[in-house]
Parts: C-alpha cells; structure tokens; sequence
C-alpha cells in the first residue's frame, strides 16, 4: 500500500494542538548486556568445541610419562537470516503535510528493526529450555539438568532439578551451582555468577535481593549473603515467560552475529513520484556452550 493524503487527510490542515506518533520513540538496546555482539562476512558462522587435555598421571622411576589427547566435540553453524520492511508514500503527501510527521516514519522504521534485534536476541533465553534449540551438545537444551560431558564424566546441571521462582534461596542455589561447575575434563569452570535477566515482574523482587543488606523476606537478624556476590540486574519486557529467569556467568557463549547492520535506503518511482523507503537487516543468533548460563523457567 501507499500512503496517500485521502488516509490522513487530518494532517493537511494546521489546526491540531498535538500528535501522539506511536513508534518513533528509540531506546538503548537490551540484548548486548546479555549476547555476544560479533560481525561476519560469511553466509554462515561455524564454532567448534573440543576439550583440553587430561589430567597429569604419576610416574614411576624409569617409566615414560603419559601422553594423551584432547577429545572432539561437534560443531555449531549460525546461518545468517534477513529481515526487512518498508513503506511507499505519494510526493504531494510530503509536500503537504503540516507537520512533520511523515519525516518520522524513518526513526519509526528504526524502531521496527531494533525491535526485531531485541526480540530475536533475548529468543536465546525464551527458548533455553526447549530442546528444539540446541548448541554443540544435539538434544540439549541450554538450561539442562543433565549436560553430559565429553569425557564421560559426571553430568553438569545450570536448572534447578525442580523450577522455582526468582527467590532468596532459588538464587543462592544457582549461584554456588555456577561455582560448583565442571569443564570437559572435570575441572573447575571458575565461571563467575555476574548479573540477573529478569522479566519486568520480577524488579521489585531482584531489588530487595541485590540491594538489601538483611536477608529479604525475614524477621531474623541475618545478613544478606547474595549482596557480596556483587550481581547486578536487568530487566527486559522481551522475555515472553514472566516467572523465567537467569543469572549470567562472566563468560559465556550467547551469540549474536551480523551480516548486515540496519541500512535505510529510498528510491523514487520516475513516472509516479511515489517514494519508497526501506530498512534491512541480517544477522543469526544461538548459543553454542551452555556453559556461563544458569535458568529456570519459574513456577506458575
């Protein structure tokens, strides 16, 4: 469709006091606090695990030293999408608008496209614990309770054997479950718990959590032991699950790669002097390691 002066005839004349323009309002960006941001040049990313080496072995006088190798994983393939949207609008429509209004459709279509950033950015969490998306590790879900390891060794959990709301002791829980994680050869992970992403719902509660020097929800004169953890907190709309959360390592694997930054282009029709104006975009997004990520999906 074209956007013409019969649509919005109320906008010829000057005598409106004010225009509320929906979507023209930008906003810092949410999904960098939580996502790896990177660049490519490639139709598609591939990332590959595989394990350090094993542990030192004694060895007896006048007996070789052990050798061993480092054990493959698999690989994770980001293929790159892209994304668009535009709209057409007649030459005498600009010229006699009274307000500047139909100027504002390019911050509008801005907004469209970081729209879709975000939501795609946080989908990452929104389906962490769906096996129909995967990292490195083919049927496991980014929050597990059972991720194998490639040595066979004892599994790591970053889920709650049963999912629990963001409280004082579902948080203590996850944050010496990250302390207590083991690399592909069973050593310490020494992934450090740095910040919580939670649905707007929960802001109060991460605020009496994070910033109470008692411990919230209690009479007792106990200190608050979360708040020398020295977590942080976000808070983001674009979580679809309102009792999900997740606390965020200092490393992790959350990825979001562009091929394509936000372009705005414009063309003008020759024999019609409709203008036509566009934005694209391209970029994948996943994980590949589960490592650095500790989620539940809350209760009801």
């Amino acid at each position: 469709m074209t956007i013409t002066r019969a649509q919005f005839q109320l906008l010829l004349e000057p005598k409106l006091r004010n225009i509320w323009h929906d979507g023209t309002k930008t906003w810092d960006l949410l999904y960098p606090r939580f996502v790896n941001v990177g660049s490519s040049k490639k139709a598609q990313e591939t990332d590959y695990q595989l394990t350090g080496l094993g542990s030192l072995a004694a060895i007896n006088e006048g007996e070789n030293v052990v050798y061993d190798n480092p054990i493959s994983g698999s690989t994770k393939v980001y293929t790159h999408a892209t994304y668009g949207l535009g709209y057409k609008i007649t030459d005498e429509m600009i010229r006699h608008e009274q307000y500047g209004q139909m100027a504002k459709f390019e911050r509008s279509l801005m907004r469209a496209a970081i729209d879709k950033q975000e939501t795609d950015g946080t989908s990452v969490l929104n389906n962490a614990f769906s096996t129909s998306y995967v990292g490195f590790s083919t049927g496991e879900s980014l929050c597990s309770t059972s991720h194998a390891r490639l040595d066979a060794g004892t599994a790591n959990a970053n889920r709650p054997s049963t999912d629990i709301s963001l409280g004082v002791t579902a948080l203590q829980n996850a944050v010496i479950q990250m302390r207590l994680w083991k690399d592909e050869r069973g050593r310490p992970t020494r992934v450090k718990p740095k910040f919580l992403v939670i649905h707007p719902n929960d802001l109060m509660t991460a605020r009496e959590l994070l910033g109470s020097t008692q411990k919230p929800g209690t009479a007792n004169n106990e200190i608050n032991a979360i708040r020398d953890e020295g977590l942080t907190f976000m808070d983001t709309p674009y979580l679809t699950d309102t009792n999900s959360w997740f606390l965020i390592g200092d490393e992790h694997d959350l990825n979001f790669i562009w091929d394509l930054r936000p372009t705005l282009t414009m063309d003008t029709e020759f024999d019609s002097d409709v203008i036509k104006r566009k934005v694209k975009e391209a970029y994948s997004f996943g994980f590949g390691y589960w490592i650095g990520v500790y989620g539940s999906s809350g209760t009801t």
